[in-house]
């Protein structure tokens, strides 16, 4: 997703790549459920369903959401810091990374 463009191009990009997913396709109350959901990005993007709440979890921060009050503190954006879970740790892959000690341990050869 390329969301340089802001929250409705982030919006955008979100409902057209869900509506492609093979949940959108075939008679189910899951897919009833995912047009709705799709149905109301689209509401939210072109402002008939307002006021709304977009949360971004960036467990490694690679978001970037700029203050338009700057240097003064954005009303409508809260942001929280906080430490990684477990879970978020090992999906990235972080959980068996050796940072103490790690000069002392020779690399593994090759054969």
């Amino acid at each position: 997703i390329n969301a340089e463009y802001g929250v409705e191009g982030l919006l955008t990009d979100c409902f057209q790549s869900l509506a492609k997913c093979p949940f959108t396709h075939g008679e189910s109350e899951t897919r009833k459920t995912f047009q709705n959901f799709i149905q109301s990005l689209k509401e939210i993007c072109s402002g008939k369903r307002l006021p709304f709440t977009l949360i971004i979890d960036d467990p490694v921060a690679n978001s970037y959401i700029q203050n338009l009050c700057s240097p003064g503190a954005d009303p409508q954006l809260k942001e929280e810091i906080y430490e990684r879970t477990w879970e978020q740790n090992e999906e990235l892959g972080l959980n068996d990374i050796n940072t103490e000690d790690y000069e002392s341990i020779s690399p593994p050869t090759t054969n």
